[in-house]
């Protein structure tokens, strides 16, 4: 049995593929390398930063006239809404005018302003993989779109007869077959340094916390979370860690978990079959549901 471990600079941070099969090193080394290129197509497809992604275009011209787009960008805009609604906006993949405002995303020639944005409500997927806006937004697939670059690979992957696979995008991670599935989570009272031990209770993991901020025009600091309601940092250490069947699953619903209401993201695991573990500053350990 043989294992090889590939690392790429991708979706705004470093993706990971582990592959344990019966194939030699080289073979393996080759279905890495098309995993790879089906993550790189979604982050061509899906980045904001990218001026020619269908993202960028809909941003651009959606509340104009309705636009084609791949199919693999109209399903995660589908399953968007679709957690959109379920969380009843917790989860808002057009919270990008706020991060704009924030400094953290890239200011581009036309932006929607905050005082024009719309809402998640108002993007319109019509039949023939066309998408238009009811008014101005802007979109930001980051909270979804590198969980399902995850699990596009771990799909093409569980095709070659693999022994087991992980593919882990800055944590979020999903696994594969017979393999070693023990993980290591940000511990929020020292992230940098400390990290709490887990085994997989689902296929696919995803974490996030408002420990890590980022500076805005160079003087001050805040949160990447921010709510889509109000448009205010998260400031609460506290991390999300949700295990579920899909990786895109896991990736929107720490948000949910992060920024809804208890009794909804509550029903919104148990119906989706996931389970939220909540790290504490102070070292609390707490699973739901429980």
């Amino acid at each position: 049995m043989n294992t090889i471990k590939r690392c790429q600079p991708l979706l705004g941070t470093f993706v990971e593929i582990t592959l344990t099969g019966s194939a030699g090193p080289e073979k393996l080394h080759r279905h890495a390398g098309k995993a790879f290129e089906m993550i790189r197509s979604v982050q061509r497809m899906m980045s904001f930063h990218d001026a020619d992604s269908d993202i960028s275009r809909l941003n651009c011209c959606g509340h104009l006239a309705p636009l084609q787009v791949h199919p693999w960008t109209y399903h995660v805009l589908e399953q968007a809404v679709q957690l959109s609604q379920e969380t009843e906006g917790a989860f808002d993949i057009t919270v990008a005018p706020r991060l704009v405002s924030c400094g953290l995303l890239p200011r581009h020639g036309s932006q929607t302003s905050l005082a024009e944005a719309g809402r998640w409500e108002d993007i319109v997927l019509h039949g023939g993989r066309a998408v238009s806006f009811r008014r101005p937004l802007q979109l930001d697939l980051g909270g979804i779109a590198k969980g399902f670059a995850v699990d596009k690979a771990v799909e093409f992957l569980g095709t070659l007869g693999l022994h087991g696979a992980i593919v882990n995008a800055g944590g979020d991670l999903r696994v594969l077959g017979q393999i070693d599935s023990r993980v290591a989570i940000r511990d929020p009272r020292d992230p940098h340094r400390a990290a709490v031990p887990s085994i997989m209770l689902r296929p696919a993991l995803a974490t996030s916390a408002a420990y890590f901020v980022r500076a805005a025009g160079g003087l001050k600091k805040t949160s990447a979370i921010l709510h889509p309601r109000t448009g205010r940092p998260m400031k609460s250490n506290l991390s999300v860690s949700v295990f579920a069947k899909t990786c895109i699953e896991a990736d929107a619903l720490t948000k949910a978990v992060l920024l809804a209401p208890q009794k909804l993201w509550n029903q919104v695991l148990a119906a989706r079959d996931s389970v939220a573990l909540l790290l504490t500053a102070k070292g609390e350990q707490v699973l739901f549901p429980a």
